[in-house]
């Protein structure tokens, strides 16, 4: 939508009001209801929205140990830059825009979410490639509502399920009729296609599938699909979480599914003529299986998020590969052209989708640019193997080291934004240590509940 459009859109839709919404690095919406004349006067970049949005943690705790130098010294403001083509009606009388945060002059901030996925997806059409993603969201639902989960520490809650950890029951998803009814014509409006939804393995865990996309698309759609079925959940009365691992049943995953296709005539580019996986294919794939464990960091942002990674509860544990192969970091699919992908499953529900897919394509160009030797495919699954095999890291502070030491990935992702990125994941480390978390406790603990039960 050109600037010149948006009255006539905000009028032919009713249009008063305007929400932003942008997104920090931990995944946390965030923006303003603008009068349609403020949103309108401020354009192209947008109005001003503080920068500590970028400079404090979730509990709302500032960065004290670092100030990089894209921060202005002075606490002031950076731009809130409308993508016009998400402009969408919301409610009556109110829309939203997905923004990009952008420096005062204009100039993309480095750590923000969307445009470092902007770049890394031009980079890759620098070789000639577009990418095509779809999302998979994992959540779980409880009968009490918000405020009385959070009376109760987000404990001792009532899963919207039979207590068995079944999986795919349409008992259970019966259970969970009054929530789909209440979502999908919301998603629906906001132009959210869905191809399917399901229930998962843990009490009151479902999964929905979005429909395949291009990769800014996917990431969107994530964005405002997991805000909605907030909104959804504390209009019904009921509660939600995204957090990688709320008690000792199955965790919460956001896999993603990714392919490559010529920016010349839109044709895959994954198999050869013969149905084989195509050089391209093998390098690119190649390229992520050995940045899996420094990009393991972005996958699972949280202290939290570590503990979904045990064995045989559906979870990797190894940076692997296999075809078809579920227990495997990556699990490949070439049954035709047009559906051979990528699925990475290691990233957790708490994990921001724009940075989980600049990781992965990242990943990726390092196989185009390096062609590294891609390793022999797992065939059996991937969890009890012997400690002497390599395995994923177990602990925020591991991983941020490990991304901290990938010169390769760093520099597909930009130095500034893993130097924010690292340093911000060890600030959550020391949070859980000093402010009320305990690293020796083998269960979920507070500390990780308040902090990501609602936000993660």
């Amino acid at each position: 939508m050109d600037i010149s459009e948006v009255d006539a859109w905000l009028d032919a839709n009713e249009i008063e009001w305007v929400r932003t919404e942008g997104v920090t690095i931990d995944g946390v919406i965030i923006g303003k209801h603008l009068h349609r004349s403020k949103f309108i006067g401020a354009l192209p970049n947008g109005s001003a929205i503080s920068e500590i949005a970028y400079g404090m943690d979730l509990a709302g705790s500032p960065y004290f140990s670092w100030w990089p130098n894209w921060r202005r010294d002075a606490l002031g403001d950076f731009l809130q830059r409308p993508d016009l083509s998400t402009l969408r009606r919301l409610r009556p009388g109110v829309a939203t825009v997905l923004v990009d945060h952008c420096a005062l002059d204009g100039a993309p901030l480095p750590v923000c979410p969307r445009a470092l996925l902007q770049s890394v997806l031009e980079r890759i059409a620098e070789h000639g490639y577009g990418v095509t993603a779809a999302f998979e969201i994992e959540g779980v639902l409880y009968s009490e509502s918000v405020e009385v989960a959070r009376k109760t520490g987000y404990r001792n809650l009532t899963p919207i399920s039979h207590p068995s950890p079944i999986g795919y029951s349409n008992y259970n998803s019966h259970h969970q009729v009054a929530f789909m009814d209440a979502l999908l014509p919301r998603l629906a409006d906001l132009e959210i296609a869905v191809e399917g939804y399901h229930d998962e393995a843990a009490p009151g865990q479902f999964e929905i599938n979005l429909i395949p996309a291009n990769a800014l698309q996917a990431a969107d759609a994530v964005l405002r699909a997991k805000q909605t079925m907030r909104e959804v959940a504390f209009d019904i009365g009921c509660s939600i979480t995204f957090m990688a691992k709320p008690n000792d049943a199955y965790g919460n995953g956001l896999h993603v599914h990714h392919s490559l296709r010529s920016l010349d005539d839109g044709s895959p580019v994954f198999l050869d003529a013969d149905g084989a996986m195509s050089n391209l294919m093998r390098n690119y794939l190649a390229g992520i299986v050995s940045t899996m464990r420094a990009a393991t960091s972005v996958m699972a942002p949280t202290v939290n998020s570590y503990r979904r990674f045990v064995g045989w509860a559906a979870a990797p544990t190894t940076p692997t590969w296999g075809e078809d192969n579920k227990s495997t970091g990556v699990r490949v699919l070439t049954r035709s052209p047009n559906s051979t992908r990528i699925e990475h499953r290691v990233a957790s529900g708490d994990a921001n989708p724009y940075l989980v897919l600049a990781t992965v394509l990242a990943g990726g160009l390092v196989g185009l640019e390096q062609e590294p030797e891609l390793p022999p495919p797992l065939t059996v699954a991937g969890w009890g193997l012997p400690p002497s095999w390599p395995h994923l890291p177990t602990t925020i502070m591991d991983a941020a080291d490990l991304l901290s030491a990938d010169d390769a990935l760093t520099k597909q992702l930009g130095s500034e934004f893993v130097e924010h990125w690292t340093q911000s994941r060890r600030w959550e480390w020391l949070m859980f240590n000093t402010t009320g978390g305990d690293a020796t406790s083998a269960s979920v603990t507070d500390w990780e509940l308040s902090r990501s039960f609602e936000l993660g």
